[in-house]
């Protein structure tokens, strides 16, 4: 039986059919649509829709159905938006299901007030829709509507362009029909090639997580709260106050530490390529050939490869630690991977036979941060996210520095204690940085702001590792502005295999220099969280030269030109004309997917 609804007045009905369109305007901006218009035929197919939800004499069932659906689309929306400050789509669940590892932790806490949200919305639109009830004679008749919505949702463009129920639509359609490329399989095959070294050192790689520079150690000498314990085992470190990661996501900074490619184009060039496993598993030293280790407190899913625990002499990861595949980011935190990944190396270290490369991956900085509360130096904090408490949630975040500080400190000490007079190399950095509202930005993931890609670097040496030169060109590149892309080449030189002729193809795709050695001008790299090989929810990319930084986020009307001394901040586009030619051959598109002309 259909309830007779009570009359309502057309300016109701109007504002119920409009509301999406007028969200949409809201988190889009007029100015989107004077670029897109259109787009405008979008809100017209929404407000149409609508109409016809409204219109149509259904039962009451059909009535709390579209109530749902809004309540969905606007909850979801609204959520993204409050975190990301970007519309929903399709891009962003495919985002979602590459990282759900990540993207799981931070949902399920919110789960039961995002559940009330879509309730209560879902309950004033129902409400709602009985107030206002069919459409009266004096309103646009069926047909029109639905005319109007065919012509809006054919001719306004891609779904991305659409309102808020379209994107939600395109991007759960997406989610069931796409399916993620096949892993890739299979290294190359490469010949023994000996160090030029007489004597090859060990080589020890940190990499931390989401661990940016303003919140680490610089100089020796220099007060270091969060990482008191590291900077008193290398008291003659050389700090890299200049160091960016070529992404803010651990998969691409991951790939690029490992490759010392760019993440550009297709995967399979990027994949078929030797990585560092590969190519130091080559060196040898006299005889011996020099063991590769990877030891992780993160899952090996990180990886695009499924073979790294077979490219290396030993492996650990968190899943092998916990005995089971872990769900989520989360999993490691709770359990304090770190220290147990501290364990392995106090464990393993002694038992490695000379030389050897050793990359140790530590999570705990990851959110929800890991340090026990009791112990935290920097109160109050708060683990939760919220606008309003970020400066709360940062001291967590400087809590879980200092609380893996002792896990790296403890990893290090084994590793400088088993050296016994053996010429040894630390390298330490951390995949990206880490944004608490900077550019209206939380964690990582959104953009190539400094927050989120100034790194901590640092390089230290002992035992004759490096010849004089080499040290004091490590001392020179201190202050220099570098890059991820140029570790591969730094550790390759460290073990002597540079310039083997069997290196030559590599190294001509490897865009970094050594930092053993007098160094160019920094050369203009393209740099994305966008990449074949990892969807990112929004598109961020740029292009970075030495000390100036091209970047763009999908709402920016185009490229903004930041100079890096000083502080991070904006200057005339001018500056920047020679990054904007190179962005044209690295992105065809801008983020906001206009043509890069």
């Amino acid at each position: 039986m259909i309830s007779t609804p009570v009359a309502s007045s057309a300016p109701m009905h109007a504002l119920f059919c409009l509301q999406l369109a007028l969200l949409d305007v809201a988190l889009r901006g007029p100015g989107f649509y004077a670029g897109h218009p259109r787009a405008v035929l979008h809100l017209v197919a929404s407000a149409a829709a609508l109409h016809l939800a409204a219109s149509l004499r259904e039962s009451r069932a059909l009535r709390y159905a579209v109530a749902a659906l809004l309540a969905l689309s606007i909850v979801a929306q609204a959520a993204f938006f409050r975190y990301f400050h970007a519309p929903i789509d399709d891009q962003v669940a495919l985002a979602a299901r590459r990282a759900w590892p990540d993207v799981r932790a931070m949902i399920l806490p919110a789960l039961p007030m995002l559940a009330g949200l879509v309730i209560a919305v879902g309950a004033i639109e129902a409400a709602w829709l009985a107030r206002i009830g069919p459409a009266h004679p004096g309103r646009a008749p069926r047909l029109v509507a639905a005319a109007a919505l065919a012509i809006g949702l054919f001719l306004g463009g891609p779904a991305a362009l659409g309102t808020t129920e379209t994107r939600v639509a395109h991007a759960a359609v997406s989610l069931a029909l796409t399916r993620d490329p096949p892993p890739h399989v299979g290294r190359p095959t490469l010949a023994p090639m000996p160090s030029r070294r007489a004597r090859v050192p060990n080589v020890l790689l940190l990499l931390t997580e989401s661990v940016r520079a303003s919140d680490y150690c610089g100089d020796p000498g220099e007060p270091c709260l969060l990482a008191p314990e590291v900077a008193a085992l290398l008291p003659h470190r050389v700090a890299l106050h200049e160091l960016r990661a070529a992404s803010s996501y651990t998969a691409i900074s991951l790939s690029v530490l490992l490759t010392g490619l760019l993440q550009l184009g297709s995967r399979d060039p990027i994949l078929e390529a030797p990585d560092l496993f590969d190519l130091l598993g080559a060196t040898r030293a006299g005889e011996a050939h020099l063991s590769t280790h990877y030891w992780s407190a993160h899952s090996g899913t990180i990886f695009e490869r499924t073979d790294v625990d077979r490219a290396v002499d030993s492996y650990v990861s968190a899943d092998t630690m916990m005995g089971h595949p872990i769900d989520d980011v989360e999993d490691a935190i709770d359990h304090g991977l770190d220290r147990r990944l501290a364990d392995e190396c106090g464990a393993r270290l002694p038992q490695l036979a000379p030389p050897y490369f050793v990359m140790a991956h530590f999570s705990g900085t990851h959110a929800p941060y890991f340090f026990d509360d009791a112990a935290a130096t920097f109160t109050p904090f708060q683990r939760h996210v919220t606008w309003s408490g970020l400066d709360s949630v940062h001291r967590a975040y400087q809590n879980a520095i200092v609380e893996q500080d002792r896990s790296i400190a403890r990893c290090l000490r084994a590793f400088l204690d088993a050296q016994r007079g053996a010429p040894w190399v630390v390298v330490l950095t951390s995949d990206h940085g880490e944004a608490f509202g900077e550019h209206k930005a939380i964690h990582h993931g959104q953009n190539l702001y400094d927050e989120q890609i100034h790194v901590p670097g640092l390089v230290a040496s002992g035992n004759g590792a490096l010849t004089d030169d080499e040290a004091r060109a490590v001392a020179a590149a201190s202050p220099e502005f570098l890059t991820h892309l140029d570790l591969v080449p730094t550790l390759l030189d460290v073990v002597g295999v540079l310039d083997r002729i069997e290196l030559v193809g590599a190294r001509r795709r490897m865009p970094g220099r050594s930092l053993l050695r007098p160094r160019p001008a920094p050369a203009a790299l393209p740099l994305t969280n966008c990449s074949a090989m990892w969807a990112c929810p929004i598109n961020g990319w740029g292009v970075l030269a030495g000390d100036r930084k091209l970047t763009a986020q999908p709402w920016d009307a185009g490229w903004k030109c930041l100079s890096l001394p000083g502080g991070e901040h904006e200057v005339p586009l001018e500056a920047c004309a020679d990054l904007v030619d190179v962005s044209r051959s690295a992105f065809p598109t801008r983020p906001n997917n206009d043509p890069n002309l």
